[in-house]
Parts: C-alpha cells; sequence; structure tokens
C-alpha cells in the first residue's frame, strides 16, 4: 500500500509521492449522530470503500482522532483509538482491517522516509521512531489534541492554493516539526511515568526492529540473541517483562501477517509461500500458520476466494 491508496476525506493535501494529509474535521455530522458520540454511545460501523485488505503498509502514520473511535488490526494485535487521542504506525506493518465509527472526525498523516517532513537528525523526529517500534497509541489532553488540529487546519489552509502555494512544502515542514516536538514531548512524559528508560527498554526496540527486517528469513531465538550480543535466556526474560508477550509471539505476530499478505493475492501457492518464507518445508509451514490462526494456509486461501 503507497501513499497514492490512502483513502481521500474531505480534504487532502499531497506534497510529491512524500507526504499526504486528508482529513474530515469539518465536514457536517448529523445531530443525532454527533449526540450519540458526545454521550459515548456507538454508532453503525463503516470502513473504507475503496480498500480491500490485507494491506502491507509502505509509509508511516500519524492518525488524529479527535472524536469517536477507530479499529484496526496490525500484525495480528487489535487496536481501539479512542477520541482525543494519537496512533503512530510505522512503515512495514500489514494492515489487516480498519473501520471507524460514523460520525468519526480524525487526520492523518502518512508520510515515506523519502521526504523531509520529519528528518532523521532532528531530535524530535529520533524520538519518535526510536518509539515506533510497533504501533503505538497516546491518548492526549483535549487542549493539546485541539492545538494540533488547529496547527494542521492551517497546513490543509495551504493547499487550497492562495499567494503562499509556491510556499507550501517549506510551510508544511515548518508546522510538521512544531507537532513532531509536541509529540515527542508526549512520548518523553508517558516513558518517563511507565519508568521505561534503561537497557531493557532498548533491547526490546532493537529486537522488534530485527524482527521486523528478518523474521521471514529467521525464526528462532537464539539467532536474534546472537545478533543482539545477549543470551537467548536474557533476552526472553526482557522482552518478557517489558512487552508482556513472549519472544516468540512477537516473531509470529510479524511472520504471520506477511504469510497472510502472500496467500491473499492469489499468485502463489502453499508451497511457494512457504519457500518464500523460507520454511524447511510446507508441512511445517501449515502447522506453524494453523497454529497462529487457527486454519491451514490452504483453508485460509480457499476462505478469501469463496
Amino acid at each position: 500500500m503507497h501513499l497514492d491508496m490512502v483513502p481521500p476525506m474531505a480534504r487532502t493535501l499531497s506534497l510529491k509521492d512524500e507526504v499526504v494529509i486528508s482529513d474530515n474535521l469539518d465536514s457536517r455530522i448529523p445531530s443525532g449522530i454527533q449526540r450519540r458520540i458526545g454521550r459515548g454511545l456507538p454508532t453503525r460501523t463503516l470502513s473504507p470503500s475503496s480498500m480491500t485488505f490485507p494491506y502491507k503498509v509502505a509509509f508511516h502514520v500519524i492518525l488524529f482522532v479527535d472524536a469517536g473511535r477507530v479499529d484496526c488490526r496490525i500484525n495480528l494485535q487489535d487496536y481501539r483509538i479512542e477520541g482525543c487521542s494519537l496512533f503512530l504506525m510505522p512503515s512495514g506493518m500489514v494492515l489487516d482491517s480498519l473501520t471507524y465509527q460514523a460520525g468519526t472526525r480524525f487526520l492523518i498523516v502518512a508520510y515515506t522516509d523519502a521526504g523531509s517532513l520529519l528528518p532523521v537528525t532532528a531530535r524530535s523526529s529520533m524520538i519518535i521512531r526510536a518509539a515506533t517500534f510497533s504501533p503505538l497509541y497516546l491518548p492526549v489532553s483535549r487542549e493539546r489534541m485541539d492545538r494540533y488540529l488547529q496547527l494542521l487546519r492551517v497546513v490543509l489552509h495551504v493547499g487550497e492554493g492562495g499567494e503562499e502555494y509556491i510556499f507550501k512544502e517549506d510551510i508544511v515542514e515548518g508546522f510538521a516539526r512544531v507537532i513532531a516536538g509536541g509529540i515527542a514531548r508526549i512520548i518523553l512524559e508517558q516513558s518517563a511515568r511507565r519508568k521505561t528508560s534503561g537497557r531493557g527498554p532498548d533491547l526490546l526496540r532493537r529486537f522488534v526492529s530485527l524482527v521486523q527486517a528478518r523474521c521471514t528469513e529467521h525464526r528462532d531465538l537464539s539467532y536474534y540473541a546472537r545478533e543482539l550480543c545477549v543470551s537467548a535466556k536474557y533476552l526472553s526474560r526482557v522482552v518478557s517483562e517489558y512487552s508482556g508477550r513472549t519472544a516468540s509471539d512477537i516473531i509470529r505476530e510479524n511472520v504471520i501477517p506477511q504469510a497472510r499478505l502472500l496467500l491473499s493475492l492469489g499468485e502463489y501457492n502453499v508451497q511457494q509461500v512457504s519457500n518464500l518464507l523460507h520454511f524447511p518445508n510446507a508441512s511445517y509451514f501449515g502447522r506453524y500458520f494453523l497454529h497462529a490462526t487457527g486454519m491451514t494456509p490452504r483453508q485460509y486461501q480457499q476462505q478469501l476466494h469463496r
């Protein structure tokens, strides 16, 4: 899934093939739906009509949910994003589903590493990238959310034309860095409250990043332990302590979305997918997939094509 596949909303601003900002913040919402959202009651569930899942997302995402709720499934993990919160998703994730309640107000910033929206040398960018080795949910105060959305409304206004249009890229980058600084501050504040500084969280981040890069070739914990220069026992303990999941869970949560994506394409049979993912044989791949999903790879393909 590339930037040109981001579902357009009421307003959309694009910069080259590097940045897309889209929102529905000022769209008219029926009063009945507004009242239900204001009282915390559910509304009907919607999904982007232009999207057929799963997708491997080839860009970074910052989602601002002003009101309502967004639900998604990423790398086998379910996420519920309530109103007045941010959700950060790094590139390379497999998006398996995406729904939202009618009346949900949100804004999405999608950007690639090729652009200069968040330069890697900026301290705020370094903090954001270090914290988003996997999707990150950040509840924020109403005051902060209003401030960020006010700034982003200015950015979107730039895309509507006017004399300042020739400076659009400069203006967007300037506002982006201001907002990135605010997001980095939230991340640091939450890290301090959770006491997630030190070697353990850093080792977890490095482990997850390595798994994301190499899980299609390596699924053995001992391999990652060697690469990280620690014992397998120590790595297993740190991962469990700081993530609440086993190392095997994290490896599987990255392998299975890749397998499902390949199986869903309709271009490969089970044996070919097994080979592409470097399993020793199709039988072992089948057992691995069955344990994670409750169905065999062939059953999964048949379900998709009913």
